[in-house]
């Protein structure tokens, strides 16, 4: 894959950390009903992707589509016009691998032009959904063939090919693309030959809300120059008010939706995801220091009412 800029067109059970990574609403008590998520309809927009639209991202995303696919463009690509600041000095180098089941790439068009960002499995009470960057999905207009890949890496699909049925946004993001509402909750439908919902089959992250800024993290992304994800071990800390940031080299075009990791269990994929990489220049334009919402209860009230939604 050929990835031209990480700040991608924008065309993006759960345990909750309290403070402390030990508060835990499980998948049932996150459930919001259907009056609460009526209750505050500006918080979010649901966007439903028809079946005829999941049954034409399945035919579209062949192998060689997915292996040539690149993030859509942007005026300033990671490393160009920020290639002249220098790192801190002592930050750690990622590692490639063939990523983990809870985390995979997401592709989806913009007009005709095929690209990817990356995405990873939340625990929910539905165990169908998956967060990302929300300008991976909306900038002026919603994405199309979208689909996820968990695992995905060298042209192998281990999990098969998950079409996304439904795409929720904060308000603030799709009105005005605040930064500090840079993620996105999608649910997902299983692939032809099975019913079962894709935190049964990957397992999936525990979402982590008002957990605080400085932890040590492991961080995954589809970068711009590999057909394989890369992974980094580092800490999180406190960039403004609301936004995240940590330093790792080489996380170039492409990692935007990559997900920050507590507790990150290299064998199941497991943990706890305290960010993804959007937010402050929508994941930031050097590719050693990369950027993330805070979450917080607008984070949690986003999940709640992608949780709740049918379609």
């Amino acid at each position: 894959m050929r990835m031209l800029s990480r700040r991608s067109l924008g065309m993006a059970s759960a345990a909750v950390m309290a403070g402390t990574l030990t508060a835990a609403l499980t998948g049932g008590t996150a459930l919001a009903s259907s009056t609460a998520a009526a209750s505050s309809p500006a918080t979010a927009v649901t966007h439903a992707v028809g079946k005829a639209a999941q049954a034409a991202a399945r035919s579209f995303w062949t192998t060689s589509r997915m292996e040539s696919a690149t993030p859509a463009g942007q005026a300033a690509p990671k490393g160009t016009a920020a290639s002249t600041a220098e790192p801190p000095p002592g930050i750690p180098n990622p590692t490639h691998f063939n990523g983990v089941r809870t985390v995979g790439a997401l592709f989806f068009t913009t007009g005709s032009h095929a690209h990817f960002c990356t995405a990873s499995v939340v625990d929910s009470a539905r165990f169908d959904l998956v967060l990302t960057a929300a300008h991976c999905v909306y900038g002026t207009s919603y994405a199309s063939n979208i689909a996820y890949v968990p695992e995905w890496h060298k042209g192998v699909s281990p999990y098969g090919l998950w079409p996304v049925k439904t795409i929720t946004v904060a308000t603030g993001w799709k009105r005005s693309q605040n930064p500090s509402l840079d993620f996105a909750f999608l649910a997902v439908t299983p692939p032809h030959g099975t019913s079962r919902p894709i935190q049964l089959v990957t397992g999936g992250l525990r979402l982590g809300i008002d957990a605080g800024y400085a932890h040590r993290i492991y961080v995954i992304g589809y970068n711009d120059t590999d057909n394989q994800p890369i992974g980094c071990a580092t800490r999180s800390f406190k960039f403004e008010p609301g936004q995240l940031e940590f330093y790792c080299n080489s996380f170039w075009d492409g990692t935007s939706g990559g997900p920050w990791i507590v507790h990150f269990h290299p064998v199941t994929g497991r943990g706890t995801v305290i960010g993804d990489i959007g937010g402050y220049e929508q994941g930031g334009d050097y590719p050693w220091a990369s950027y993330s919402d805070y979450y917080s209860q607008s984070t949690l009230r986003l999940f709640r009412i992608a949780q709740a939604e049918q379609a």
